[in-house]
């Protein structure tokens, strides 16, 4: 089979299939957006608005984990308590540390909520570290 094209034809061609393969690319991200598991997002240090305990969220091997900072005893000693958060099958997060609690995440406004605790803004530690080197300066 002998197909003849001429020039233009060939470049209508070529247009057409680099248009199809940008379409194919932006399909790619979207999925790839819509897969991405929430739990990546909220990785990181967080900071209570109504003075509870600091928290870091982070990822070990193929599990998610949250650990509580809680100062304890007379001494007020810090005292780390860990618990996995996990995901039900519809997306919502949940811990158990004896009883559940529901963990809620806004991304517009990137508050972490927590069914009990109240709420958590993020820490940004890159700020942090700039600031005061810019101080020192």
């Amino acid at each position: 089979m002998n197909i003849e094209l001429t020039k233009t034809q060939r470049l209508l061609l070529c247009g057409g299939m680099i248009g199809l393969a940008s379409l194919m690319l932006q399909a790619c991200e979207t999925v790839m957006k819509e897969n991405e598991d929430i739990r990546e997002k909220i990785c990181g240090n967080w900071e209570s608005v109504e003075g509870k305990p600091d928290i870091l969220v982070y990822k070990e091997g193929t599990l998610y984990k949250v650990t509580l900072f809680r100062r304890a005893g007379v001494r007020r000693k810090l005292k780390p308590e860990t618990y996995l958060l996990q995901k039900e099958a519809d997306g919502n997060l949940y811990m158990n540390t004896g009883f559940r609690i529901d963990v809620v995440y806004n991304e517009e406004t990137d508050v972490l909520s927590f069914s009990p605790n109240g709420d958590y803004i993020r820490v940004n530690t890159d700020e942090a570290i700039g600031g005061e080197n810019k101080e020192e300066q």
